[in-house]
């Protein structure tokens, strides 16, 4: 009977695989005698689809026979190697409703099924799932079937459940801890809440990121005393959503736990609170947030103040101005510091009427802001500041200067002659800063009225300002007209007599192109151009022999976009005056500022030498100890400049020169802060002030340089030397000044095994990222040097 039956199926199997070509009527008696043989057709019909996976009347044949009783030949299917046949199984169980699909849990301990077809087919019975089957599962499967167990559980989840769930969230294995954390945000509640907290400890970056987005969820008060400390994490996507989670959880006291955070060393992660705030703040939050600071060190303030200012956005400012007017002095004082980092319009009327505030510091700082914010608004009460707070005078003509509003000019005339001595020489530089062509007549005579003081400085200080003008004066006459006329520095009358420029030669009446200058040329017929040595930043470098003395030198042509920038000339002429008094033997002197028609040069000492650049990239700097000394000689030149507070700005291998003796001489002082304006790493001119690969943190963010600066280029001239390669040297320069400002340098011993722990700690010292953490000093890392120099170790 077995046997017919089995030759009844086939034939009507291959009837119903034929069924485009048989009639309507064959087909349909076909499906009644499959039908009327029963479940034993169902392998057969099974093995069929591989043949025909697009059949309907096949596929309806399986669908009708699916029960409970039949569902064994279906799940032996399921792990079937011709995959067409698995793929047609899934469909049919996904789509049934007549069989329980908790038979099918017991699969996934099956090796031979495929695990992600079994997740599909549970997926679409949701509804008729038995999670407690489920959770027994989890135990007797291997970590990546658990996980695709928590898939379908992520659906199906109860209240009821999550006892069970908390117990898997302290599983070995992260990839549970991932979706329990997942599967628990779903409920707000005490014990998820808690659950989730510890989660946010947790060394795996995804399930810190689950547990936020949980904690964000919750309809619960959740405090931020523990979620604020995630805004340390070392994962920056963790940061960002530890900021909007705080944001969501709405915590009233929020401020008390952002102000560990404000006091952070990084910068980043004090940006992260700021970020918070800047969603929550309110005057109140902020008032909260000073006053749990007050009794902290003042530099812990300021790195607060710094970070709320530079990128709070208008929630903190209105916040902000509005303590200005706290009667606690310290609310102000706080106040004013962060708006000195706040470029807001809105500050303005706020800050001048802070300038009558009765806290001197208030005063001051307010007088800061302003200048910073260049507010010609501002003249008339920095004006009232000069005359009726004399204590205060000095910042508001720093102000005044910052401004560089010429209507400033005539009161510091008016106050010139009645000042006392320290005052009026702050009065007299700031008319050498504001003068222009309209005033300069008005500033030049009063400048000759105080050559006739008494005071040997004053005197000096007058005298050099109106240097300053008078050049100035001809670099704009220059501009106006085509042709130049012989010049004179003769401003001289009384006790004073200044110096007449030697006269023009014919071949300087235009402006000169450096580029086209020979040998044997000569230049205002006094300097004969001897060969070119070079071409930098600031301009072409040519070897001259002075006529007049008999002496080789060497003049630095300012580029054309420096020479027609009236600022750069005048900054010149104002850096040099300090930088040309500069001598000691291992720096190259500067002698003079020098005018050929339109184009200025900067005439040096000429040093024959190679620079310390060329030794490195060589590959010629692996004396070690010849390295230490040339490092001291570095130092001994910056000390005496340093105690003249004259930064170089730009210490390079470039700029240091080291001839066949191993004399060291440093070049370039004062160029780099000539072409700066204020602390700018950019002039107006587009010239980048520094080199990125040696520029400090500080010039990077553009705030206030010191002679630290100094010290960190000289600390990364020192890894480059020691290691053969700076510690920070990215594809572009952007993201070079990034690192800088990242401060995360490899070691130097661990890129020079040679290097030892002293020689290491001396390094890293000076290149630490805070300005304070690094040598105070030069003659400091010059003593360390020295003490290991004389050890004789290398």
């Amino acid at each position: 009977m077995a046997l017919l039956d089995s030759f009844k199926a086939n034939k009507a199997i291959s009837i119903v695989l034929a069924h485009n070509q048989v009639s309507a009527s064959e087909l349909k008696n076909a499906v009644v005698k499959i039908k009327s043989i029963g479940e034993s057709t169902i392998p057969k019909l099974i093995s069929a689809i591989a043949e025909s996976p697009n059949n309907k009347p096949l596929e309806n044949l399986l669908l009708n026979f699916i029960d409970n009783q039949t569902l064994p030949y279906y799940m032996d299917a399921l792990a079937d190697e011709d995959k067409t046949i698995v793929t047609q199984v899934m469909r049919l169980l996904s789509k049934s409703q007549k069989y329980d699909p908790n038979r099918l849990i017991h699969l996934f301990e099956d090796p031979e099924i495929h695990k992600n077809v079994l997740v599909q087919i549970l997926n679409s019975h949701k509804q008729s799932l038995n999670s407690d089957k489920l959770f027994q599962t989890l135990d007797k499967v291997d970590k990546n079937i658990r996980v695709l167990i928590f898939k379908v559980l992520e659906d199906i989840v109860q209240e009821s459940m999550v006892p069970k769930l908390l117990a898997y969230a302290e599983s070995k294995d992260p990839n549970t801890r991932l979706h329990i954390a997942r599967l628990l945000e779903k409920f707000s509640i005490e014990q998820v809440r808690d659950k989730l907290l510890q989660l946010l400890k947790d060394r795996h970056t995804e399930i810190r990121l689950a547990a936020l987005d949980g904690l964000g969820k919750m309809k619960i008060p959740v405090s931020a005393r523990e979620i604020c400390p995630t805004l340390k994490d070392p994962d920056l996507t963790v940061q960002a959503r530890a900021i909007e989670t705080l944001v969501k959880i709405e915590d009233p006291n929020i401020v008390r736990y952002l102000v560990e955070i404000l006091q952070d060393e990084s910068e980043y992660i004090r940006r992260a609170a700021v970020e918070v705030l800047n969603e929550v703040a309110d005057p109140s939050s902020i008032k909260d947030l000073l006053h749990a600071m007050r009794d902290q060190d003042w530099w812990v303030k300021v790195r607060a103040a710094d970070a709320l200012g530079s990128i709070g956005g208008p929630k903190v400012v209105e916040a902000v101005l509005e303590l200005l007017n706290n009667e606690d002095e310290f609310f102000r004082r706080t106040a004013v510091e962060i708006l000195n980092s706040i470029k807001d319009e809105r500050a303005i009327d706020y800050l001048i009427n802070a300038l009558d505030d009765k806290d001197w510091w208030v005063r001051e700082r307010a007088a800061d802001a302003l200048a910073k914010l260049g507010s010609d608004r501002a003249i008339p009460a920095l004006v009232t500041m000069l005359n009726q707070q004399p204590e205060s005078a000095k910042i508001a003509i720093r102000a005044l200067i910052d401004i560089g509003n010429s209507d400033a000019i005539a009161p510091l005339i008016s106050k010139l002659q009645e000042s006392e001595i320290s005052l009026k020489k702050n009065i007299i530089e700031a008319l050498g800063e504001l003068s222009d062509h309209q005033h300069s007549e008005n500033v030049e005579s009063a400048l000759r009225q105080v050559l006739e003081s008494e005071d040997e400085d004053i005197r000096q200080v007058a005298s050099a300002t109106l240097d300053t003008i008078i050049a100035k004066n001809r670099f704009m006459t220059n501009r106006r007209s085509d042709t130049n006329s012989q010049s004179t520095l003769n401003s001289g009358t009384g006790k004073n007599t200044h110096s007449r420029q030697p006269p023009l030669s014919d071949a300087s009446i235009q402006q000169i192109d450096p580029a086209m200058l020979k040998p044997g040329m000569v230049l205002s017929e006094r300097y004969e151009i001897i060969k070119h040595i070079g071409k930098g930043a600031f301009g072409f470098v040519i070897l001259v022999r002075d006529k007049m003395v008999n002496e080789e030198i060497i003049l630095k042509f300012l580029n054309p976009q420096m020479a027609t920038d009236e600022s750069v000339i005048q900054r010149f002429v104002y850096e040099l005056r300090y930088t040309r008094k500069i001598t000691h033997p291992n720096v190259i002197r500067i002698y003079d500022f020098l005018t050929f028609g339109k184009s200025y040069a900067i005439s040096m000492e000429f040093f024959d030498s190679h620079s310390l650049g060329y030794e490195v990239k060589n590959k010629l700097t692996t004396d070690i100890k010849r390295n230490i000394k040339i490092i001291i000689d570095i130092c001994n030149g910056l000390t005496i400049a340093h105690k003249a507070n004259v930064v170089h700005r730009d210490i390079k291998p470039a700029n240091i020169l080291v001839d066949k003796n191993n004399v060291v001489k440093i070049v370039d002082f004062g160029l780099a802060a000539a072409a700066s304006q204020g602390d700018a790493r950019i002039t107006k001119s587009g010239i980048l002030v520094g080199t990125p690969t040696y520029m400090a943190p500080e010039q990077v963010r553009g705030r206030k340089i010191d002679t630290r600066t100094d010290i960190y280029s000289l600390g990364i001239v020192m890894y480059e030397m020691f290691t053969g390669r700076p510690p920070y040297k990215e594809k572009d320069h952007m993201a070079t000044l990034f690192k800088h400002v990242e401060g995360k340098a490899t070691p130097a011993m661990e890129m020079n095994p040679k290097i030892n722990k002293e020689l290491n700690n001396i390094i890293m010292h000076a290149i630490h990222v805070d300005p304070k953490q690094r040598y105070q000093h030069i003659d400091e890392l010059a003593r360390d040097l020295q003490i290991l120099y004389d050890k004789d170790i290398y």
